[in-house]
Parts: C-alpha cells; sequence; structure tokens
C-alpha cells in the first residue's frame, strides 16, 4: 500500500451526491437518501512515527489494478431542499488491506459531513450556490514490517475542518442536469480542497442516477514534526470515480 507495493486499485460502495434542485417547486420540501460505487486513486505522502523514529513513505495508489485490496466499505448520504436551501449528511467508511508488499498496512478511513447551500442567483438554466459546513475525517493504520525493520505500529489521526465553497448546477433538460462543486476547508488541516463535477439522470419523479468525477487533496501534518512520537503526516491527492443511486421524495 505505500511505496514498496506502488499500486493499488479500490473498487468501494462510496456517497454520490444527490442534491436535486430541478423540478421541485419553490417553497416545498423534498428528501432524498443515496449510495453508489466508486473507484479512487491516492497520490501522495504518509508519515508516522515507530519505535526506530518517524518515517514517511510515498503513497501511489492506482484505480484501475488491484480492487481486490478493498477489505469492505460502506457509503451513505442524506439532503433535504425546498429549491433555494439545501442541507446535505454523509458518511462512508472503507477499508484497504494490503499483505503482498515489504509492509503489511491495513487502513481504515472514515469520512463524514454536514453541509448547508443557499442558492442566491439563476442565470439562465443555471442555479448557483454558496455552501457551508464542517467535514470530519478519521485515520487508523496497522502497519507491520516483514523485514523487521520496525515493530508493529498503529498510527492514525482525525481531524476537522470548516468548509466554504460554491455549488453550480446546469438544467439540460426536465431529466437532465450538470452539477458542479468547489469548496476550501480549513481548521485542523494545513490545506484542503475539493471538487466535483457530475452528470445526473432523473427519469422517475423517485430516482435519480448519476456518474461523477471527484478531486480531494488534504494536507494534514507537518513533515518537521517526524521526531514526535504522535507524527502523523497525511498529504495526499485523491482523485475518483462514481455511479450513484438516489430515491427522492
Amino acid at each position: 500500500m505505500l511505496k514498496h507495493h506502488p499500486k493499488i486499485a479500490v473498487l468501494a460502495v462510496a456517497l454520490a451526491s444527490c442534491v436535486s434542485t430541478t423540478a421541485m417547486a419553490a417553497g416545498e420540501w423534498h428528501y432524498g437518501i443515496g449510495t453508489g460505487l466508486s473507484s479512487f486513486g491516492l497520490d501522495g505522502e504518509l508519515g508516522f512515527d515507530t519505535p526506530v523514529g518517524g518515517r514517511i513513505e510515498n503513497i501511489d495508489l492506482d484505480n484501475s489494478e488491484t480492487s481486490d485490496m478493498l477489505d469492505s466499505a460502506l457509503g451513505v448520504n442524506a439532503f433535504a431542499t425546498d429549491g433555494e436551501w439545501q442541507v446535505l449528511l454523509s458518511y462512508n467508511t472503507v477499508t484497504l488491506e494490503d499483505n503482498d508488499s515489504n509492509l503489511r498496512a491495513k487502513w481504515d478511513r472514515t469520512n463524514a459531513e454536514l453541509a448547508a447551500v443557499y442558492n442566491f442567483a439563476k442565470t439562465g438554466s443555471s442555479t448557483w450556490g454558496v455552501l457551508a459546513g464542517l467535514r470530519y475525517t478519521d485515520h487508523e493504520w496497522d502497519i507491520s514490517s516483514r523485514n523487521g525493520s520496525f515493530a508493529d505500529v498503529k498510527p492514525g489521526d482525525d481531524w476537522t475542518d470548516f468548509i466554504v465553497g460554491f455549488t453550480h448546477v446546469l438544467a439540460i433538460s426536465n431529466s437532465w442536469s450538470w452539477r458542479n462543486r468547489i469548496d476550501g476547508g480549513f481548521g485542523d488541516t494545513e490545506e484542503a480542497w475539493f471538487a466535483s463535477t457530475g452528470l445526473f439522470w432523473q427519469p422517475l419523479d423517485n430516482w435519480m442516477f448519476n456518474a461523477s468525477a471527484r478531486y480531494l487533496k488534504t494536507d494534514f501534518g507537518d513533515d518537521s514534526d517526524i521526531n514526535d512520537p504522535d507524527f502523523y503526516l497525511y498529504n495526499v491527492d485523491e482523485t475518483a470515480l462514481a455511479l450513484g443511486v438516489s430515491y427522492i421524495w
């Protein structure tokens, strides 16, 4: 999973944005819940403390080769909207396990998000919104060395960021829409950026399907703390492709 095994692919159940802003009467509240499949890759650095000192490993995860490293995954999201205001809630967790490299590694990652969107303008077929909320992340690792270079370690940390951003929805037709989002996070991380774009299809009143691409940049921790006993560094770019389904009422 680390630099000793440079290619990892993941196919996981993950959340898919399902906010519906078309074909809804203003002031009438609608609700939805969704899930989906996501394939993602990771590229960056992971740092953690060991009994013989801190170390930093390169992460190079490719979403096209090793989906068998997925141990378990669960993702769900929900929303409520009246067309002007939206409340978004999401939760997802994934466990990856690598027993083939020089390092045995198991990674449990949990993400949760609560956000609100206010649609402040409409220009033609486009709807523009501002977003604010909280994003929580928790990492737990179980890492051991096959060659005995260090004893088993269980690094990890958790962090919470306040997020602000913008949303854009282009209504292509009564059933098709193109949806975009960008936000930045600040708080426990040094830097966090998220962007997504997706094509949404609502062929029935209660069902919506989507295909989307996502990017998340996270910079948590400082490599100057490498000698601290609780050292944890996660400086990683994540790219993902997802298919989602939502039930709306």
